[in-house]
């Protein structure tokens, strides 16, 4: 633990010397901390949902999906540390399956740090500030960015020109991740529907 917290503080501040570290103390970091960011983000988006004020809000609460609104945080994080192990295994990469996603988690430390403190920021904001709310909820989102490709590089030493060329190729494998997944899903329902149907049709037959 106290290893994954030190880590935790060097990402902020030493990103590269971070992912450096990771690589170097590969077997005494605990894989518990990506279940614990997971966790962590969650809950933190949770907590945005309810308490952003509502001028600046998003999200409607009378329909808010609880499911759906932590899924848009980490089903993008997960899909990537997936899609980036994927092509660096082909690309040359030095990184095993376990640490792609401990360094995809950790680089999203700012986001469980900054993002209920601009949710409290925002109780005190109306409309008219919502350039200021949003202007910082991006940069949050760029800096999360900028560790993503900083992990990418640093932890399998790629030059600039390939971590460029890693990443386009991470984001068409996470597109064809999304598709092949929802494709999969409407042929279920569609499968679903069709037993529905043919138990239907039997019990009128048999009645």
């Amino acid at each position: 633990m106290r290893e994954s917290l030190k880590l935790a503080v060097m990402i902020l501040f030493h990103p590269i010397a971070a992912f450096e570290y990771m690589k170097r103390k590969r077997e005494t970091l605990s894989g518990l901390m990506i279940l614990a960011v997971i966790f962590l983000a969650a809950a933190v988006q949770i907590f945005s949902i309810y308490v952003t004020h509502y001028p600046l809000s998003t999200v409607n609460l009378r329909n808010a999906n609880v499911v759906f609104e932590c899924a848009k945080i980490l089903l993008p994080v997960v899909t990537w540390g997936v899609a980036s192990y994927a092509m660096t295994t082909i690309l040359d990469g030095e990184t095993k399956f376990s640490e792609a996603m401990l360094a995809t988690c950790y680089a999203m430390i700012p986001f469980l740090l900054i993002s209920p403190l601009l949710t409290l920021f925002s109780r005190i904001l109306d409309l008219g500030q919502s350039g200021l709310y949003y202007g910082m909820y991006g940069a949050m989102l760029f800096w999360i960015i900028a560790l993503l490709l900083t992990a990418l590089k640093e932890m399998n030493h790629y030059s600039v020109g390939k971590t460029a060329v890693v990443t386009f190729l991470s984001l068409f494998t996470m597109m064809l991740i999304w598709a092949s997944v929802a494709l999969l899903f409407s042929l279920s329902m569609q499968f679903i529907t069709f037993v529905k149907e043919v138990i239907v049709e039997a019990r009128y037959l048999f009645s």
